[in-house]
């Protein structure tokens, strides 16, 4: 009889460790999972920030006029613009309201940005090129660069135990 209790409480003991191992991996899964999908957003925001940076650098600062000496031209890539689709669904499947909050706000910096190198060029067809200088992105620069900051220090909050 007692063997029988014994055997009993070490199947209930083994049974409730089971379910807490499982739980426990089911926990560190999900937070694989969203680190994974966190990494990915930053990836899109750099690779993004990176290539609007080294546009308004070439614009504002290598000179337009290919007669006059000039810093050298960078060369980079656009991503497309569907990785703000990717980082939104990732943001949505995984982020907080304060990761999602950071990434919006880093966002609206870059669409800013890029508003004003659009309008540059638009002008820079209708009456040739602009004198422009580095302090003429300077604004758009040193928000973007900070939201990014933002959102990298939300995202640390939250991965990091």
């Amino acid at each position: 009889m007692i063997a029988a209790i014994v055997s009993l409480l070490l199947g209930l003991a083994g049974l409730l460790r089971s379910a807490s191992d499982s739980s426990r991996a089911e926990a560190r899964e999900r937070r694989e999972r969203r680190a994974e999908a966190y990494v990915t957003v930053l990836r899109i925001v750099e690779l993004r920030g990176l290539s609007v940076q080294d546009e308004m650098y070439n614009y504002t600062e290598t000179g337009n006029d290919p007669h006059e000496p000039s810093r050298p031209r960078r060369d980079f890539s656009m991503p497309a613009r569907t990785d703000r689709a990717e980082a939104r669904a990732l943001l949505a499947a995984y982020g907080t309201k304060e990761t999602r909050a950071a990434f919006e706000t880093w966002l609206g910096h870059v669409e800013s940005w890029e508003s004003k190198l659009a309008l540059w060029f638009f002008e820079n067809e209708l009456n040739g090129p602009p004198e422009l200088g580095s302090s003429d992105a300077e604004p758009e620069r040193t928000a973007e660069r900070a939201a990014r900051s933002a959102l990298g220090d939300a995202v640390s909050r939250e991965v990091v135990y």
